[in-house]
């Protein structure tokens, strides 16, 4: 698939008996996840790699912002290459960006993501999984913009559908709410459900919206605007960021309605009421900059992400990556002096 990452479930060759489904009994999208290669296959030439010893002359003489050079250093330090059961080769970053909260080596590139949606006027952040979500918080709360968690589940059939006369066949019984979709793991677990927790969007759409309300006054009609940007630690191939917008626009769009249905009937208010939902943005620490995600979110929604790092290469012997703006750079390997300069904290 090339446009479109997704296909109906209910289409497929799967058995509809253990696909999961809306409220409404209609079958979820599901997205794939194309596996990687390590890239590039060429031994990487002495001196190509700067090494980690010899970073902060690299990083002075850089293209980076202060967030990328910071976001950079702590990447190095904390990070490997590796290759992932799902997802093929990547890097591995969870002590920068999933176990840990670092202000020193994240801080200034949050306040860099934040000046980029306010610049898009963004009203909401929507996370995919636990692991987006200690930078998607750090996002929110540096720019005053409220996020919403994509829940993350697995998709175990019913013992008790299995049970069933008639051969329900181990159909799972649950029914995920409007915009939940079907992915697999990037770690090779298998299938999850990523859904919103409703009650939570809602108070947060409620409030944007009834702001507007009250700011259109009298108008003869309303207008009635959500403008939401998705974040994540990584965008790799740009499946995740698909799944997210076109999810996000879903449940946002049935926010929309919730909201409209109670104010028409605690107002009585009549007025012609029009909806304004879109993808304003993307935000990201990392982005692997050589699957073309920047391309596909254009496309899709006529976005440009803002990214702290572009990742040009992965190398796994030596392990390093190319880095749009520094050039192709070490991880350090044990041995270095990794105490972070006086500046690295700035921001």
């Amino acid at each position: 698939m090339t446009d479109s990452m997704h296909r109906d479930l209910a289409t497929s060759s799967q058995d509809e008996s253990v696909t999961p489904r809306h409220e409404d009994g209609s079958a979820l999208r599901r997205y794939e996840r194309p596996h990687e290669a390590p890239a590039p296959d060429t031994p990487l030439l002495d001196g190509e790699v700067v090494p980690f010893r010899e970073l902060e002359p690299a990083l002075e003489a850089s293209a980076l912002s202060e967030g990328g050079r910071a976001l950079l250093r702590g990447l190095l330090r904390l990070g490997r290459t590796a290759v992932f059961p799902g997802g093929g080769a990547g890097i591995e970053y969870g002590a920068l960006l999933k176990t840990a909260a670092r202000p020193d080596h994240v801080g200034a590139h949050v306040q860099e993501a934040a000046g980029y949606l306010h610049e898009r006027e963004v009203d909401l952040l929507v996370v995919p999984g636990m692991s987006g979500y200690p930078i998607g918080a750090m996002y929110a709360v540096v720019s005053g913009i409220p996020a919403v968690l994509l829940k993350k589940q697995r998709h175990v059939p019913s013992d008790s559908a299995r049970a069933e006369p008639g051969g329900a066949r181990g159909g799972d019984m649950t029914r995920y709410p409007p915009g939940s979709f079907v992915i697999p793991s990037y770690t090779g677990e298998g299938d999850v459900v990523m859904s919103a927790d409703l009650d939570a969007l809602r108070d947060i759409v409620d409030g944007i919206l009834h702001r507007q309300v009250v700011a259109q006054g009298e108008a003869s009609a309303l207008t009635l605007r959500v403008r939401v940007a998705g974040a994540d630690d990584i965008i790799d191939k740009a499946t995740m960021s698909q799944a997210v917008s076109e999810s996000a626009l879903i449940v946002v769009k049935a926010a929309i309605a919730h909201f409209v249905a109670r104010h028409r009937e605690r107002s009585g208010d009549a007025r012609e009421i029009t909806e304004d939902v879109t993808v304003a943005g993307w935000v990201t620490p990392l982005i692997k900059g050589y699957n073309r995600p920047h391309e596909q979110l254009h496309r899709w929604f006529g976005i440009v992400p803002f990214a702290g790092l572009n990742v040009t290469s992965v190398h796994l012997d030596p392990p390093a990556i190319g880095i749009e703006g520094a050039g192709i750079v070490g991880f350090a390997t044990g041995d270095e002096d990794v105490t972070a300069p006086e500046d690295a904290s700035a921001g």
